[in-house]
């Protein structure tokens, strides 16, 4: 506006920037708009948001997928591998390989979301990107082993 009187505030609540998205709210489950932060100074160390993009669903599959194809490998190569026994091993073997991929698929996405909850946050990057390259070395160690193996 361009008149010359005072401005007027004409907000009738609180400016919600005053207070930083929390990590959990209802807006994350029903009707939140925020998918990054606006200003620079907000981006700084980290923020959570309420919408999460097709990457992040993208990236967050990867991770789970990537974990039950590791637990389904493990499983294999405990079951297979019939002169390795402890307590450990066989406490797997007995529950079977139904119980031992739901159990490696529950603790394995509640990780992945507690990581892609915090995505916006420097050391978070980090930690995904490490686990999906950890996850790689050991699924590719793992099929060298049962191949090898299966060779002999």
């Amino acid at each position: 506006m361009t008149g010359e009187g005072p401005m007027v505030e004409r907000r009738k609540r609180e400016d919600r920037r005053e207070k930083p998205t929390p990590m959990l709210s209802r807006y994350a489950f029903w009707g939140g708009k925020r998918r990054k932060a606006r200003r620079a100074d907000d981006r700084q160390g980290g923020y959570y948001v309420d919408r999460y993009g097709t990457g992040a669903f993208i990236l967050f599959t990867i991770i789970i997928l990537l974990n039950v194809l590791d637990g389904f490998l493990a499983f294999y190569m405990l079951h297979a591998l019939s002169e390795v026994e402890n307590l450990f091993v066989r406490i797997i073997r007995q529950m079977g390989g139904e119980a031992f991929i739901l159990i490696v698929f529950i603790i394995a996405s509640l990780c992945a979301l507690l990581l892609f909850v915090h995505k916006n946050f420097p050391l978070a990057r980090i930690a995904i990107a490490a686990v999906i390259v950890f996850q790689i070395v050991t699924i590719s160690t793992q099929l060298i082993l049962i191949l090898f193996f299966q060779a002999m």
